[in-house]
C-alpha cells in the first residue's frame, strides 16, 4: 500500500477549504441577493526577513507581481458583507548584489539580481464593513486567506551598462521542500462607486504571511509572504 505523501496531504488540505469557501458561497447566493465580479491590481511582494536574515543578506527588495481573481459580496446586514474570493496570485522576493569596476579610470557599475518568483491560488474570505449610504461608500475588510503554491521560477540578470539575462528555470517546490499551503491574513480599504450597472470599486490592501514556506539554507532561517497590492474591479448584483 502507498504511503501518503507530504505534497498529497497538502493538495487534500487545499482542496477542503477551496470546498468549504464554495459551499459557503453558494449557501449564501441562494438566499440573498449577491454581486459577482472580477478584480485585478498590481503587488509590491517580498518576505518577512528576521534579524538573522537581515545580518546575512541586508538587500531582500520587494517585487514587481500582479493578482487577479473572481470577487463575490454578499450583504449580511448593517453595513456589514461576506466578500469570498478566488484569485491568481504571484509571491517572491529579489536579492541584489553590486560593486564597482574601474573601466578607462571610470567607475562602472556592475550588479547580480536573483529574483525569485511563486505563484499561487488563494482564496480570501473577508468580512467588510462599508461606511455611507450614497452613490459612494468607504470599506474596510479582513480575513483569512488560504493559499496553495502552484510553481516557482528562478531568474537571473547581470547589469553592466546593460541588463543581461544569465538564467531563467523552474524552482522544483518539492525538491527545496518549500511549503506550499499558506495560511495568511488580509486587511483592506477602499471605496464603492455605485453605478446603474454595477459597483466599480477600488482598494489597497496588506497580505501577511503566517506560514513559514521555505527555510534559507546556512543561516536556518525561515521566510514568510508578505505583500501590498492596489485592486480595481466591478461587481453586478444577481440573485435575490
Amino acid at each position: 500500500m502507498n504511503s501518503i505523501t507530504k505534497e498529497e496531504k497538502h493538495m487534500k488540505t487545499s482542496v477542503k477549504w477551496m470546498a468549504l469557501a464554495a459551499f459557503t458561497v453558494f449557501t449564501f447566493a441562494a438566499q440573498a441577493q449577491v454581486s459577482l465580479g472580477l478584480r485585478g491590481g498590481y503587488q509590491m511582494a517580498n518576505i518577512n526577513a528576521t534579524k538573522g536574515l537581515d545580518a546575512l543578506a541586508p538587500d531582500f527588495k520587494t517585487i514587481d507581481a500582479f493578482s487577479i481573481g473572481a470577487v463575490m459580496e454578499v450583504p449580511l446586514g448593517y453595513g456589514f458583507n461576506f466578500q469570498p474570493e478566488l484569485a491568481y496570485s504571484r509571491k517572491g522576493f529579489s536579492i541584489q548584489e553590486s560593486t564597482a569596476l574601474d573601466l578607462f579610470n571610470i567607475p562602472v557599475p556592475v550588479g547580480v539580481e536573483a529574483l525569485s518568483r511563486f505563484d499561487y491560488l488563494e482564496a480570501p474570505l473577508l468580512m467588510k464593513y462599508k461606511f455611507g449610504d450614497g452613490r459612494v461608500n468607504a470599506y474596510i475588510a479582513a480575513g483569512p486567506t488560504f493559499g496553495y503554491a502552484l510553481d516557482g521560477q528562478l531568474i537571473t540578470r547581470a547589469n553592466a551598462l546593460v541588463d543581461i539575462k544569465l538564467i531563467d528555470t523552474d524552482i522544483d517546490l518539492n525538491a527545496i521542500n518549500y511549503e506550499r499551503f499558506e495560511v495568511a491574513g488580509t486587511v483592506a480599504g477602499g471605496l464603492s462607486f455605485y453605478t446603474p450597472f454595477g459597483q466599480l470599486f477600488l482598494d489597497a490592501r496588506y497580505n501577511h504571511g503566517f506560514t513559514q514556506v521555505y527555510d534559507i539554507p546556512v543561516v536556518d532561517e525561515k521566510a514568510r509572504n508578505k505583500s501590498f497590492g492596489i485592486n480595481v474591479g466591478f461587481m453586478v448584483p444577481i440573485g435575490g
